[in-house]
């Protein structure tokens, strides 16, 4: 069965090809010693030639389509945008240092510190913004040693860096403080302990209008 269909197929996409140099031949003129006109000529191709050209801007217009036409941009265009922002937004993460990533009161990384600062290293090329050091409002001169300490290692992995490429500066998810967490918690708890009260677990207007009587 499989070796028919592919003999079929074979045979269709000969008589195609045959018939399409067949119209491009008997649409050429012949050759004689008759003056070539002037003004351009429509020459009429062969039924094969315009089943093909018909074919295939019907497939163009009705199936694949021209975004440049689209009222709307097809929704890649939206996933791309999408993808996009949450790229720029998380830039600005990879490329800082948080006080985390230091030892305690030190201007040496940590482990983890290490660990972002290898990566960083590798993104460099890409990227073309600064890298933020997590300021210390209270200790201004701890900031500014391990600014220093970024530019030096930088230089001594070869990759050497302007001074102005590392700069002190907030977090930019600073995220909550103690109380306001508290609070936050509190809300959580109270809504959980009244939720039994408030919500009933099986509702009566429900089993009486499946039940058919009333309560």
């Amino acid at each position: 069965m499989i070796r028919d269909r592919i003999g079929v197929l074979v045979w269709s996409t000969g008589v195609v090809i045959v018939g399409l140099a067949t119209c491009r031949a008997v649409g050429q003129s012949p050759v004689g010693s008759q003056p070539q006109p002037t003004e351009p000529v429509c020459r009429r191709q062969g039924a094969l030639h315009r089943m093909w050209h018909h074919a295939s801007h019907a497939v163009h217009d009705r199936f694949i389509g021209d975004p440049d036409t689209f009222r709307e941009p097809p929704l890649g265009m939206y996933v791309r945008e999408q993808f996009a922002v949450q790229t720029a937004k998380a830039d600005q993460h990879r490329f800082m240092l948080y006080k985390t990533d230091f030892l305690p009161g030190e201007n040496r990384f940590s482990p983890t510190g290490a660990s972002r600062f290898n990566l960083m290293y590798g993104r460099m090329p890409g990227w073309i913004g600064p890298i933020t050091v997590e300021w210390t409002p209270d200790e201004p001169e701890l900031a500014e040693s391990r600014r220093q300490a970024v530019l030096e290692t930088m230089a001594r992995a070869g990759r050497p860096l302007p001074a102005e490429r590392v700069v002190v500066g907030p977090s930019f998810y600073p995220g909550q403080m103690g109380t306001e967490a508290v609070n936050n918690q509190g809300n959580i708890i109270s809504r959980s302990q009244g939720a039994a009260t408030t919500y009933s677990v099986t509702p009566q207007l429900g089993l009486s209008a499946f039940g058919g009587g009333s309560q």
